[in-house]
């Protein structure tokens, strides 16, 4: 694992580091802006390599808010142009580590104590390092332990960050900021809460608790006198990642029976709770030697409105679809429609939305769904490029949607893309649509 010595953690430190980003990205465009003038034929993936590279070099450098913008980008496929979503997907589990003296120093600066002192062995090599933090192997009264340590500065630059490499970003989706300020606050309200690793714990333990009635589920004990705001104790679960196992896994049905465990630990979050992790990539999941499912990192979790929940999922009902008048109701109380609109953003809004209703609802219609289903993730490629090719969706008043969606949706593409990846059939709990009342 590559490490780095020296985390930029003041203002200007960190605004130096995107400026001189954001002059070979610059220098990047006007030489091939050059080229293109020469020839028209020429073609961009050169340019996209070499822009996601540097990208992701800052990022990787910076940590915290920048490198999470990488994770959450890249698990959706069509949001970025290729080259962009492949590098950016090594923020999942390939970020640099922090040297060995950069680790003693940032553990005297939170605990006030060098590791030893706190554990009976404590390794300084980090065996995984993420956007927040990187973890150690440790141990203490005998047993193995995980410790979870935050970089330095990642928290209190959190709003800093943002405000830095929106503008990148916002360039290459195409939008204006106002548009969509209020998603990148509710972005920052869950990196502030990321960072916060005694939430964090609280977290672990309230879902750990409402989902220990699923099967082949793991989720590590954690140790409140061995954790604070910026470490995090927990038992050390020995398994191979997800992506790994996803990788060498021949055996059908024991994917399928993990694939049944995740999308359980989905539904049962969601649906009976209104609180889930919000943050299903593949990095956040490890499998025990024995086909079970270990869930990591409870930093990104969401909680959603009862009220913003019911119009959400009611969508999904077949009697609400068919009904134009309900329908349209409850795509106004998601702001997906508005009063205000003008026929031709009532006749795209409202067509996109059942369009896509349609085809994501598809297979809560049946008892068991084969997620393998090339086709079936063709069309949801297709519409989603569709979509974010369609120009009237960058205009200012095209965007749209509570802004309680989002980590829902991160939820559900995340978990959805690892069952498709598993090729995994599994059975689907449609019960929650019994429950739904269109008021």
């Amino acid at each position: 694992m590559s490490e780095q010595n020296k985390i930029p953690t003041s203002k200007v430190a960190r605004a130096s580091q995107v400026f001189r980003t954001s002059m070979k990205v610059g220098a990047n465009y006007i030489k091939h802006s050059a080229q293109k003038a020469i020839n028209k034929d020429v073609s961009e993936d050169a340019l996209n390599d070499k822009n996601a590279e540097e990208l992701f070099k800052l990022m990787s450098q910076l940590k915290g808010s920048a490198l999470k913008i990488a994770q959450l980008v890249s698990m959706d496929n069509g949001l970025l142009p290729k080259q962009f979503a492949e590098k950016f997907a090594k923020a999942q589990n390939s970020a640099m580590a922090l040297s060995t003296p950069l680790v003693i120093n940032t553990f005297k600066k939170y605990v006030g104590k060098h590791p030893n002192e706190l554990f009976d062995s404590f390794n300084l090599n980090a065996v995984h390092a993420a956007s927040i933090g990187q973890v150690h192997e440790a141990t203490k009264d005998g047993k193995k332990l995980a410790v979870k340590l935050q970089y330095p500065g990642v928290a209190d630059s959190i709003h800093s960050d943002l405000n830095m490499v929106k503008p990148i970003f916002l360039r290459f989706i195409g939008v204006k900021e106002n548009a969509v300020k209020h998603y990148f606050d509710e972005f920052e309200e869950r990196l502030v809460e990321e960072c916060d690793y005694d939430l964090e714990l609280k977290n672990a333990i309230e879902i750990s608790e409402f989902t220990k009635h699923i099967p082949n589920l793991i989720i590590p004990k954690y140790y409140k006198n061995l954790s604070g705001k910026k470490i995090l104790t927990m038992d050390w679960i020995d398994g191979i990642s997800l992506s790994t196992y996803i990788e060498t896994e021949k055996n059908q049905d024991k994917k399928n029976q993990l694939a049944q465990t995740l999308i359980d630990f989905l539904f049962c979050q969601i649906h009976e709770h209104q609180c889930f992790h919000a943050d299903p990539h593949p990095g956040n999941f490890l499998v025990t030697k024995n086909n079970e499912l270990v869930v990591l990192d409870f930093g990104c979790v969401k909680r959603i409105p009862k009220d913003f929940y019911t119009n959400y999922f009611l969508l999904s009902k077949k009697e609400v679809r068919n009904d134009k008048s309900k329908f349209i109701d409850v795509l106004k109380n998601l702001d997906i429609l508005r009063d205000g609109d003008s026929e031709v953003e009532y006749k795209l809004f409202y067509e996109t939305a059942l369009n896509a209703v349609e085809l994501i609802s598809y297979p809560t219609q049946f008892e068991s769904f084969f997620y393998g289903d090339k086709a079936y993730n063709q069309k949801l490629q297709t519409q989603g490029e569709a979509i974010f090719n369609n120009k009237e969706f960058r205009k200012p008043n095209s965007i749209r949607g509570s802004k309680h969606a989002i980590y829902l949706h991160r939820a559900f593409f995340g978990v959805f893309s690892i069952l498709h990846r598993l090729n995994a059939t599994v059975k689907m709990d449609n019960s929650f649509m019994e429950k739904l009342k269109f008021v």
